[in-house]
């Protein structure tokens, strides 16, 4: 017979056994106690005071003590807190982008990865540089001597590390993907963002453009605040407008770990990338101007070609030969190959357009030229005869004669025959007077000579641009002490561009441009404008005129003449098949032992120039044979491959 339990729940729905009910209710009727059935017990009054003073001292010390940290060492734990969390790192900007006149890209920006060593990221333990010296060498194979040429110690004191150091400008895919598995092994070497410049004709622009390189102590000392990842201007363009192309850097905090990685970006601020630059060069023009130099001479001599627009002094073309590849050179090359380049006797590096000091020969005879006639020395058409040499008595040999011979005998010329025949007694007589006829005088040489440009800088904005040198009686005391009178010889050898006579090609040019455009001497300029993030213009270049109205433009107009019958039945007759007409003087200037230095200079049209171009090789031989079939070439590939509407 089963038998039935009955059970009763209590107010939260949990059964009771009625032995428990009736458990309950029996103690009910005994005396009851506080303390009966409990596990715990109630301490005693001493306990409790023991008690309650240690919990109260303890918050006492932890109080005083967490009071101490923050007020005696908070800050300098807050520092060193922040300095082992959070890193500042660099983001680089892209450099502003070079155009030629047409807008067309001359320079432009490649993204790449370089390496690395940061000293705020690299662990200080003993043995750790050693340790990471061995894995560099391991690793990626960087030999001890390279990385003690970039500053790593030979012992294991990382005090003596540098704040940084580039490892590698540019890693290949090849080094990359080797590198990358590696990078937790390697304290302090990390992969950073840059840019590489690609040059377009990088040998043709080397020294218009130039190159940029990493930043060097001195940069530094000039601007603390360069990145030493980033690349400035060395040279050329790229050093000139430096602070305009190179930008402004971004900032990003990173937080890292203990052991310098990093875990996560905090903050990031932008970079600004530089600002671009439409120049006033034809890079069609630069190209073919190398092309044909190289032709000619295969940069086996020291060369140069700068023409200008002789309406504002726009630079069209400069170049200097030999030249370098500037895409490579800023960051690629060794310092050993660095140093041999320097050694080369051609110097490569040397910008000869703008720094290259030579005798100009009889290029300058048109600025003399100009000079006889705003003098009133001679009416243009007189003629003198020329029997090829004059004679003077020699102040050294009382007795015997100083002579001073001309290229050839030329017989009886006038002013424009002069010039267009290059008649060298023509311009002694001139210019230091013979037999009757007064002549200028150095004083007066030198007077136009200053006024057409020579002996300063016309202020390029290039850097490197030199003066030149004009002789005179003070300068001979300085360079000659043992011969420092000056004499009527010393006036008839600069007349023809001689005697201690410094010019530049550019200082050349300028001249020309100036009797073609009727006497105005403009600043040469190679920037026309800048533009913003947007590629618009935000500001751009105005022509700035240095001098004026030294020469009437009626006594040009005799000079351009005399330069234009140079052509067309002088020394530079292979000009006359030019699709223009063309105006101009060559050049034959002693130099030294060697050949002569070959010169031409030259503008056309002669009804309306739109162009001045002076080429000039050393040590070649005769400008009429030498400078002239270059100058020739250059400027029938400009007038025959350009629509002249294009460029007005």
């Amino acid at each position: 017979m089963s038998t039935f339990r009955f059970f009763k729940k209590n107010s939260h729905g949990i059964q009771l056994d009625p032995d428990e009910v009736l458990a309950d209710s029996a103690s009910a009727l005994r005396p009851f106690t506080v303390t009966e059935g409990k596990m715990e017990r109630p301490i005693g009054r001493v306990a409790a005071v023991f008690f309650l003073l240690v919990a109260v001292g303890g918050m006492l010390y932890l109080s005083g003590r967490a009071l101490s940290l923050q007020i005696k060492s908070g800050s300098s734990f807050f520092a060193k807190s922040q300095e082992n969390r959070f890193l500042e790192r660099p983001i680089l900007p892209p450099r502003g982008v070079l155009y030629d006149r047409f807008k067309e890209p001359l320079v432009e920006n490649v993204p790449l990865l370089g390496l690395l060593f940061d000293r705020r990221m690299f662990f200080k333990e003993k043995g750790a540089l050693s340790l990471l010296r061995e894995r560099l060498q391991e690793r990626l194979g960087f030999s001890n001597e390279f990385l003690l040429s970039f500053g790593f110690p030979e012992e294991d004191d990382p005090s003596k590390l540098p704040p940084k150091i580039i490892l590698s400008d540019e890693l290949s895919l090849e080094r990359l993907v080797k590198i990358a598995p590696h990078l937790d092994e390697l304290p302090g070497v990390q992969i950073f963002e840059s840019y590489r410049r690609v040059y377009q004709d990088p040998m043709a622009n080397a020294h218009l453009l130039g190159f940029v390189g990493k930043v060097s102590e001195e940069d530094l000392a000039r601007e603390p605040q360069l990145e030493l990842e980033a690349v400035v201007g060395k040279s050329g363009l790229e050093a000139f407008y430096d602070s305009e192309v190179r930008g402004r850097s971004g900032r990003k905090i990173v937080e890292v770990d203990s052991s310098g990685r990093e875990t996560r970006f905090r903050m990031t601020q932008e970079s600004a990338p530089g600002s671009g630059l439409i120049l006033t060069v034809e890079g069609g023009l630069q190209k073919i101007a190398y092309e044909v130099l190289t032709r000619y001479i295969g940069g086996k001599k020291g060369a140069s070609v700068i023409a200008v627009d002789p309406r504002d002094g726009a630079v069209r073309a400069l170049l200097s030969s030999p030249s370098f590849n500037i895409t490579n050179f800023g960051q690629a090359l060794s310092p050993k190959e660095f140093e041999a380049r320097l050694k080369d006797p051609l110097k490569p590096f040397f910008n000869r357009a703008i720094s290259g000091e030579f005798p100009s020969g009889s290029t300058i005879k048109p600025i003399l030229a100009a000079a006889i006639l705003e003098e009133s020395l001679i009416d243009p058409d007189k003629k003198i005869y020329t029997e090829g040499f004059i004679e003077i008595p020699n102040p050294y040999k009382p007795g015997e004669k100083s002579v001073f011979l001309d290229w050839k005998n030329h017989g009886w010329v006038n002013f424009y025959d002069a010039i267009a025949q290059s008649v060298n007694v023509y311009f002694y007589t001139l210019g230091g007077g013979y037999k009757g006829q007064k002549g200028l005088g150095i004083e007066k040489i030198k007077k136009y000579a200053l006024a057409f440009g020579f002996g300063s800088k016309l202020g390029i904005d290039l850097p490197g641009e030199r003066t030149g040198f004009l002789p005179d009686p003070e300068t001979k005391k300085i360079t000659e002490p043992d011969n420092p009178v000056w004499r009527v010889g010393d006036t008839y050898n600069v007349s023809i561009g001689q005697g201690g006579v410094k010019v530049t090609p550019l200082q050349m040019t300028m001249a020309t441009a100036a009797i073609a455009n009727g006497g105005k001497i403009w600043q040469p300029h190679i920037m026309d404008a800048v533009l913003d993030e947007g590629g618009n213009i935000k500001e751009r270049y105005q022509p700035r005129l240095i001098r004026e109205n030294f020469v009437s433009k009626e006594n040009l107009s005799r000079v351009v003449r005399g330069m234009r019958q140079t052509v067309t039945s002088g020394t530079a007759r292979l000009l006359a098949g030019l699709p223009v007409s063309a105006a101009a003087k060559t050049g034959t200037a002693q130099a030294g032992s060697g050949l002569p230095h070959a010169w031409v200079t030259v503008f056309a049209p002669v009804e309306k120039p739109e162009i001045a171009i002076t080429v000039m090789v050393e040590h070649a031989g005769e400008g009429a044979t030498v400078a002239v079939p270059i100058t020739r070439d250059i400027l029938q590939w400009y007038f025959q491959s350009r629509k002249l509407s294009t460029v007005d």
